[in-house]
């Protein structure tokens, strides 16, 4: 029988292995997998085909509010007046929104991509062991279990 299980690599997978082997399986009947990443070049701006759920216009939109209401009030104080320092407003503060946005969007991007990645478990052992191993594996919160029987 083999008990397949994904975790996340941390040291909980460390852990799990150090404790299915104090179980009695050997590191022979043990396989751990660590996948490989899709760093792909992730875009920036969505398409009506694809969408990763980033939003790049909320907090531009935001200050543009914001900075277009001071704008409007401070503008009966200037000499241009209160429409045209609100029109101004709007553009400054979509503006600078925009570009402090795709900073913290690529800063996030880039952290992603440095994150661990996922390892699959596959441990063979006898049909005995099959319950224990597997409630072992949720214990160390893995990410998935399943058992599989070939016979």
């Amino acid at each position: 029988m083999y008990i397949l299980s994904t975790f996340d690599e941390s040291n909980d997978l460390e852990l799990a292995i150090k404790e299915v082997q104090k179980k009695g399986i050997t590191r022979e009947n043990i396989l751990d997998v660590p996948m490989e990443k899709n760093v792909k070049n992730v875009k920036l701006f969505d398409s009506i085909h694809s969408s990763d759920g980033l939003s790049l216009l909320d907090f531009p939109i935001v200050l543009a509010t914001i900075f277009c209401l001071v704008g409007s009030i401070y503008g009966f104080l200037l000499t241009w007046g209160p429409l045209l320092w609100g029109l101004i407003g709007m553009f400054v503060g979509f503006t600078l929104g925009l570009i402090v946005k795709l900073i913290m969007t690529k800063m996030e991007i880039k952290q992603n991509n440095k994150k661990a990645t996922e390892v699959v478990l596959l441990i063979q052992c006898e049909e005995t062991q099959g319950e224990m191993i597997k409630d072992l594996l949720w214990n160390y919160h893995a990410l998935g279990v399943r058992k599989l029987d070939l016979n």
